[in-house]
């Protein structure tokens, strides 16, 4: 029996590096491939951010023409989303470092009950600004599972989407690209 130590039982160095280079490979084409699937249906970039005008929880409307000239982070979610709920501290990190011409607008999709909604944000201790959403907001912007995020330039076009759970940084990194 030979030792552990034992040089002809090693795997050199570099076939060791090759082939975790190749797992690597792997896992990010398997997420590339899965994230382009996701996203096929979705609005591209450079098309126009479909308007829209939508009720906040205080009841204030919020129109995103008047947000023209600020990036915007869209968020749809639901509440019944199991990564959606995962993602309101990555989305609070993100409303706190905002600059001035940058904004998180979040659209909640199952908004049948306000009052529902407005306790949920509470108990989840969500800080950033939450809108009511309707089926044709949803449809006009193609949303078909949560989260779905848009990254809207300050002339209104898109310049990027992504589904499915987001960090912080990523979602920053994307809208700093909204330009």
């Amino acid at each position: 029996m030979t030792a552990p130590d034992d040089p002809k039982q090693r795997v050199p160095w570099r076939k060791r590096a090759v082939r975790i280079a190749l797992e690597i490979g792997l896992v990010a084409a398997v997420y590339f491939g899965v994230s382009a699937w996701q996203g096929r249906k979705l609005l591209g970039s450079s098309e126009p951010a479909p308007a829209f005008t939508l009720r906040n929880l205080e009841g204030k409307p919020v129109s995103l023409a008047e947000l023209r000239g600020k990036r915007v982070l869209l968020h749809f979610w639901a509440t019944w989303c199991g990564v959606c709920r995962q993602e309101h501290g990555a989305l609070n990190a993100v409303q706190a470092g905002l600059g001035p011409d940058e904004v998180l607008l979040s659209v909640v999709a199952d908004s049948e009950d306000p009052e529902a909604i407005r306790r949920y944000a509470t108990e989840a201790g969500i800080r950033y600004p939450v809108l009511l959403a309707d089926a044709a907001v949803v449809r006009s912007y193609r949303v078909g599972a949560f989260p779905t995020n848009y990254f809207v330039s300050k002339d209104g076009q898109i310049t990027g989407h992504t589904v499915g759970m987001s960090t912080r940084l990523g979602m920053n990194a994307r809208l700093g690209c909204a330009r």
